[in-house]
């Protein structure tokens, strides 16, 4: 009867164990989930980040681009010559459409910085989603050999039982 009990006994702490490991592994993947949206929410702010810094690196080369070109209409009137046609006309044009050029280019390359730091983003969202999932298949299997063990225990505790029962 004592060997019976003791079965039972140990067919319930491994259960309970199992349903331990179960929930630890789940709040593992919960953890991990956690830190996976803190890092998609970091991406984004330097994403966001990474925007405001280009079109402040377009707006500080407009500022220089214009000092340049007022330095270079100043170069030709010193020289007597007319800003306003000409040669200096075209090569104030020429200088105007590189660096729009330019300006166009330091914002695609900001945007397109952006949008992989939004995609590292995503990618960091969607490696939590799949943490929490493999969390939750875990924990059913811990579940599952907990019941099983529990079935196992008991049938095993019976057939003692029985046997015992037959003995005496």
């Amino acid at each position: 009867m004592a060997s019976t009990a003791l079965q039972l006994y140990g067919a319930m702490q491994q259960a309970k164990g199992l349903r331990a490991a179960g929930a630890a592994a789940m709040r593992t993947a919960e953890f991990n989930n956690a830190i996976r949206k803190r890092n998609e929410r970091v991406a984004r702010q330097e994403a966001d980040l990474r925007e405001r810094v280009g079109d402040r690196e377009a707006i500080r080369f407009r500022k220089n681009f214009r000092k340049l070109q007022d330095k270079a209409d100043t170069a030709y009137r010193k020289g007597g010559v007319a800003t306003g046609t000409g040669t200096p006309i075209l090569v104030a044009m020429e200088n105007a459409n590189e660096a729009e050029e330019e300006v166009q280019l330091i914002g695609l390359q900001a945007r397109t910085d952006a949008g992989r730091l939004r995609e590292q983003g995503v990618n960091q969202r969607l490696a939590g989603q799949v943490t929490l999932l493999e969390g939750r298949a875990r924990q059913q299997a811990f579940n599952t050999r907990a019941k099983t063990a529990m079935i196992s225990g008991i049938s095993n505790a019976i057939e003692s039982a029985s046997k015992a029962a037959m003995i005496t």
